[in-house]
């Protein structure tokens, strides 16, 4: 049982205890009461009846002047055993007769009043009266008091009977204990009946109230617990046809409504969050206090933030990984400019994942207005665009035109060559079989032979210079990458008078990445060092192992990188090259992206004697 039903069975059964054992007290009051002014009232009619024939015997004894006879009834009549004292007193109050010698000759005590009804001064205008009092001893009596009324017979000693009404009075002190002892015994009948009577009537009501009230309430309070708890699929099993059956057949319509209303909520708040989680770019709401209030899935990807929610999350905590909103004045903060002014805005920053690396990207917020309870929230809306992406499928739409453009060259250059060779492997063959033959025409078919073998292995190499990205990874020879990289360049080198020396590690280091991004960040290193001599100068390419690592190093003698400029050439779009052409200011971003994926680093060093610029890659090495 619920606490609130306990709670509510105690008091009704404390609320019908209280009322019905009230009821019965004052009811046993006024009965007792009743019963005792009953029993004064029979006490009373039988003892003035008995009072009436005393009193004619009285009087027929005073008539006679029988004193001796009067003072014996009065003796006699004090014996009975119900009676405490008889005394015949005058009007003025004298006690004339007692069944006590000590009160014969002596005036009673207290007022008058208190002996009968019209008794005010003296006895005069008393009237027949019963009532319960306390005798001179403190003894609790019934007392009987009945006038001796004065007739003609009695005028010779009395006087007129129109100025003397009254000759005297008798009074009788009945004993009020076996009265009181009668009512008594009474009370506890009546007590013990009531009782009875309540338990049984509490009872009852009890079970009437538990069952028609106290259960509805329980079954009631526990459908709103469970719906509380967002249960929603429970029902009150009330089926009576009462009012508590009318609300359980309410209740169950509004929990059916709540639960439909729950589930088209549920599935439009899973259909918006679908939405907005199939956009491949960030999705993130802010409001005006810098908390988040959704964010798609290719957000948490970007920052890799996992499965974790970020409702309720400050905005700064999860893109910036700080405690603190971040200064106005040093970053473009969206929800503070779009506070200031409404409009929609871009603008760049590096965002800090959860693994503490860095990300540029592309910010565009908009304001959002919505009424929530009453009252108008702004919200700010931010579509994100990871330029490491953008980066990153331009390395791999770069890397698919190189690869059509090697399966042309394949197709085009290297299977004609390959007849080529295979019938100038025939000629040869019959020349050197064939006798006067000069040797000179032998020597310049050996030279084409040596040429053709040049040329398939150009294409060879640029074949896996542009093999497509998603290979597996596999042990990569760093010298001989470098090494057919550099080839490929040798004669724009030569064109742009650039000399270009190799220094390879003798240990000939591995690295475990793909062949094919080793190559892309040799190729695009060297073309940077073409760009920043366009005059013409040196360029030394150099392997070393440093422990777990391997080194790579490109020193040049070119224009060098200005101390300023220094912080953003990773950035992506970022483009300053010395031979005045405009470039897409994206090799060294795509270069550091590379590296980033294999645990690596890139980034310049101090260069050596005779050179101004040097960046260094290095990457981990497999040990033997």
């Amino acid at each position: 049982m619920f606490k609130t039903s306990g709670k509510l069975n105690r008091k009704l059964t404390l609320m019908l205890y209280g009322v019905l054992t009230l009821t019965s007290l004052l009811f046993l009051v006024l009965l007792v009461g009743a019963y005792k002014i009953q029993l004064q009232a029979e006490r009373g009619r039988a003892s003035s009846q008995l009072n009436m024939l005393l009193g004619a015997t009285l009087e027929n004894a005073m008539l006679k002047r029988d004193l001796e006879g009067l003072r014996a009834i009065v003796d006699r009549l004090g014996e009975q055993p119900d009676i405490i004292d008889v005394s015949i007193l005058n009007p003025a109050g004298e006690v004339r007769f007692s069944s006590n010698p000590k009160k014969r000759g002596k005036m009673i005590s207290g007022s008058l009043v208190a002996w009968c009804d019209g008794c005010e001064g003296d006895f005069s205008h008393a009237s027949i009266t019963t009532r319960f009092t306390n005798n001179d001893k403190g003894i609790s009596v019934l007392r009987s008091v009945n006038p001796v009324h004065n007739k003609p017979p009695c005028a010779v000693c009395h006087g007129d009977p129109a100025a003397h009404p009254v000759n005297g009075v008798l009074v009788v002190d009945y004993d009020a204990t076996p009265i009181m002892q009668k009512a008594m015994t009474g009370l506890l009948g009546m007590l013990a009946a009531g009782f009875v009577v309540m338990l049984l009537t509490l009872g009852t009501v009890w079970w009437f109230i538990r069952k028609d009230v106290l259960n509805p309430v329980t079954e009631l309070d526990t459908a709103c617990q469970h719906l509380a708890q967002g249960d929603l699929a429970f029902r009150s099993r009330i089926r009576t046809e009462d009012e508590f059956g009318s609300l359980s057949k309410n209740f169950n319509t509004m929990a059916e409504r709540l639960e439909n209303s729950l589930i088209q909520l549920l599935e439009k708040e899973t259909y918006l969050q679908g939405l907005i989680d199939a956009f491949p770019d960030g999705i993130r709401v802010i409001d005006e206090n810098f908390i988040t209030v959704n964010a798609n899935n290719a957000y948490k990807e970007m920052l890799h933030l996992g499965d974790d929610s970020l409702v309720g999350e400050f905005c700064y905590k999860s893109s910036y990984q700080k405690s603190t909103p971040c200064p106005p004045t040093l970053i473009t903060c969206p929800v503070h400019e779009i506070a200031q002014n409404p409009v929609p805005i871009k603008t760049m920053h590096e965002y800090v994942t959860a693994n503490g690396s860095f990300t540029k990207v592309q910010v565009f917020a908009a304001p959002m207005t919505v009424e929530v309870d009453g009252r108008q929230r702004r919200y700010v809306v931010e579509s994100v665009r990871d330029l490491m992406k953008d980066i990153h499928f331009s390395h791999e739409h770069k890397l698919s035109a190189l690869g059509q453009l090697a399966a042309g060259v394949g197709h085009e250059i290297r299977n004609p060559l390959s007849s080529i060779r295979l019938a100038l492997d025939s000629v040869l063959k019959k020349l050197h079989a064939e006798e006067n033959i000069n040797p000179h025409v032998i020597e310049y078919l050996e030279l084409v032979d040596g040429e053709i073998d040049k040329c398939l292995d150009i294409t060879g190499r640029l074949l896996k210079m542009s093999s497509l990205p998603g290979e597996e990874c596999q042990l990569v020879a760093v010298n001989i990458s470098v090494r057919e990289t550099v080839s490929l360049v040798h004669y724009e080198g030569e064109k742009q008078d650039i000399e270009i020396s190799l220094h390879f590690d003798e240990s000939e280091p591995r690295v475990f990445a793909t062949e094919t991004d080793v190559r892309i960040v040799v190729l695009n290193l060297v073309q940077n060092a073409f760009h920043a001599m366009p005059n013409g100068g040196k360029l030394d390419i150099a392997t070393r192992v440093a422990g777990e690592h391997v080194e790579l190093l490109f020193s040049d003698t070119g224009v060098g990188i200005p101390a300023e400029n220094l912080p953003h050439i990773f950035e992506p779009f970022y483009t300053h090259r010395a031979d005045g052409k405009k470039g897409i200011g994206l090799g060294l971003t795509i270069c550091q992206s590379i590296v980033d994926r294999y645990h690596g680093a890139i980034g310049v060093e101090p260069a050596g004697a005779g050179f101004n610029t040097c960046f260094k890659v290095t990457l981990p090495r497999v040990m033997e």
